[in-house]
């Protein structure tokens, strides 16, 4: 058999096959080279190639075709009629998948989980060299919407998906994806990159703590193309892989609970009295998915049979483990080695990575049977079962989730920006002000990318150039440079500027004030609640003129900010409504101003102004 082919994993295009962590290994040149071949798997995250295995490589991945009864192109296993059923088998028999093998079974066996009503030739052709192209164009797609420029992916730091600070800490610095020493930092990057685009292509998705360690496992056998796109129809089809929200991880640990309970009863009353059967005592199993449990090589075999079967091999084998080791666990608590969660669990680690430990018995242990050998059939729930105490659990997860330290959303991913080479962007290119544009926005335009309409630099300083260039946008966003200071500040505006030969006042309570730089700020419209403020003065949200533009007011006659008919000129003062500080500096209200751009916001996706296409905007449209 020929030896499969590695697919790429480079940041925008495919990397040359050197030693660079996601490179292209070829695959073997024989008669049946084609595109039927699977890909061939290789660490990302450590940064080890798939070559021969050696005495002194630790996390080499083989590649010597896959042995008997596997197959290095679909079907895994020729001649079968029933391949899933021997796929289920095969990976819960030792060894597991072939490490080779392991992208393309991995990537195949959740896209046929995903896709159940589909062909299972089209989930196959996603492990196979068919797909490489296509995945890869995919991945290069959506880094360019997650990291507008190469300034944004440096500044990323890793999406922690609701998973406690000590525990990403731990997965990064004492990583026991890589036996306890820290990730090379191009396996760090590799594995920010994946979970920044995952949450910044999937919003919806904010608690699902178990992520980022099956990140992690992934890479360890397949490029960040692969990895992402494996993770991504894990969260769409979250129902089959893991808990999507914060009250579903807890409906998840209150039915693990239960389960214990009514199968180990006196087990399950032990680790009740240590808090270990809480939800955050649960936290080895739901939130690490058993890494800082089993052997490295263990959790591997793991992730074999839970790509196939989803979220109930995690009840199996939580149950299975702690079942196969109940008589040291009451030992050690005999002794008082097991007053609280923590020694408990580390009793139960001491014991899976004891030589005795054998992974064949927890198999057994979990299933009951392996291939032809079977033994007692335990009494475990069907999926449909557990699915259903999943959901009666809810109420009680709703009304015990925390109320005083609810988790709390990631901030939403810097704002990216249309690259235009006739009008350079200037003021909105430091990340941190687009990071801080991106929370201040209202929610329907946080997917959204910054289109530079009005440059002082290219149209010129005066209001007439101004009004010309932003009069059809309705939404848009005018950063403004403070000579001086260096400051940026700026306005976001919710109807056009359009020139009046009088002030004309217009706008309503979306309109906002901010300093995007040095301390960010914003400043948001609130109804005010002293009854000396009149509402002519409280609504003076937008203001244009032939001799100025202004965005709030107060009773001395000054604005929260105002430019002058050349752009030459500022003044900042608090406004009525808005409540800001003076946005260039307490020192002065007024000011010189530098560089004056205006953005619309055009959709993400497919580059489509909010408002419409420019020739008729919808909001003109009456």
């Amino acid at each position: 058999m020929a030896a499969a082919a590695a697919p790429t994993g480079g940041r925008r295009a495919a990397a040359s096959s050197t030693g660079t962590s996601g490179a292209a290994v070829p695959a073997a040149k024989t008669q049946k080279d084609d595109g039927a071949l699977f890909v061939r798997s290789a660490d990302t995250l450590r940064g080890d190639q798939p070559v021969a295995p050696t005495a002194n490589t630790n996390h080499s991945i083989s590649a010597a075709p896959p042995p008997p009864p596997w197959s290095d192109r679909p079907p895994l296993f020729a001649g079968s009629s029933k391949e899933r059923h021997e796929l289920k088998l095969a990976c819960r028999s030792d060894p597991g998948v072939p490490p080779s093998l392991r992208c393309a079974v991995w990537t195949t066996s959740v896209m046929r989980a995903a896709h159940p009503h589909r062909p299972k030739e089209w989930a196959d052709e996603y492990g196979t060299r068919s797909r490489v192209e296509s995945i890869e164009h995919t991945w290069k797609l959506v880094l360019d919407q997650t990291f507008a420029a190469p300034e944004d992916e440096a500044c990323a730091t890793m999406p922690d998906f609701g998973l406690h600070q000590e525990d990403v800490e731990d997965l990064l610095r004492r990583s026991p994806h890589n036996g306890g020493k820290p990730l090379p930092q191009a396996g760090r990057r590799s594995l920010i990159r994946v979970l920044s685009v995952l949450r910044h292509m999937h919003s919806a998705i904010e608690y699902a703590p178990l992520v980022p360690d099956q990140a992690a496992v992934l890479l360890t056998h397949m490029p960040e193309a692969y990895a992402y796109v494996t993770l991504r129809e894990m969260v769409c089809d979250h129902s089959q892989f893991l808990p999507p929200s914060k009250v579903d991880h807890y409906s998840y640990c209150r039915a693990f609970a239960q389960l214990l309970k009514r199968l180990h009863p006196e087990t399950a009353r032990q680790m009740e009295d240590t808090g270990a059967l809480t939800p955050r005592g649960l936290d080895p199993i739901f939130r690490r998915f058993f890494v800082t449990l089993l052997r490295y090589d263990h959790v591997l075999r793991i992730m074999d049979i839970y790509t196939i079967e989803g979220a109930k091999v995690l009840f199996r084998f939580g149950v299975a483990l702690i079942a196969m080791h109940k008589s040291e666990l009451k030992a050690a608590a005999a002794k008082g080695r097991g007053a609280d969660a923590h020694t408990f669990w580390k009793t139960l680690r001491d014991c899976a990575h004891s030589p005795r430990f054998n992974f064949n018995a927890l198999v057994k242990r979990a299933y009951g049977s392996v291939g032809s050998k079977w033994r007692r059939k335990i009494n475990f729930p069907r999926r449909r079962t557990l699915a259903r105490m999943v959901r009666f659990n809810e109420e009680w997860a709703a009304t015990h989730v925390s109320a005083t330290n609810p988790h709390v959303p990631p901030p939403p991913p810097p704002l990216g920006y249309v690259k235009k080479d006739d009008v350079p962007i200037e003021l909105a290119l430091p990340t941190s002000v687009r990071a801080a544009l991106a929370e201040w926005m209202p929610l329907q335009y946080r997917s959204t990318k910054l289109d530079l309409i009005f440059s002082t630099n290219v149209h010129g300083r005066s209001l007439s150039a101004f009004y010309d260039r932003v009069s059809r946008t309705k939404h848009t966003v005018c950063l403004v440079e403070v000579l001086g200071t260096g400051a940026t500040i700026g306005m976001f505006a919710s109807q056009a500027w359009v020139s009046h030969k009088r002030p004309k006042i217009y706008g309503d309570g979306g309109c906002f004030l901010f300093r995007a730089s040095p301390d960010p700020e914003c400043y948001k419209w609130r109804p005010s609640e002293d009854d000396t403020q009149c509402d002519a003065l409280l609504e003076q949200f937008q203001v244009s003129s032939e001799e100025y533009i202004a965005m709030g007011a107060n009773k001395d006659g000054s604005s929260g900010l105002r430019l002058n008919e050349d752009m030459t000129r500022g003044e900042s003062a608090p406004a009525a409504g808005f409540n800001n500080e003076p946005l260039a500096g307490s020192a002065s209200d007024a000011f010189e101003v530098g560089v004056v751009e205006v953005y619309r916001l055009v959709r993400e996706i497919d580059g489509v102004p909010v408002d419409g296409e420019d020739d008729h905007p919808a909001w003109a449209l009456k």
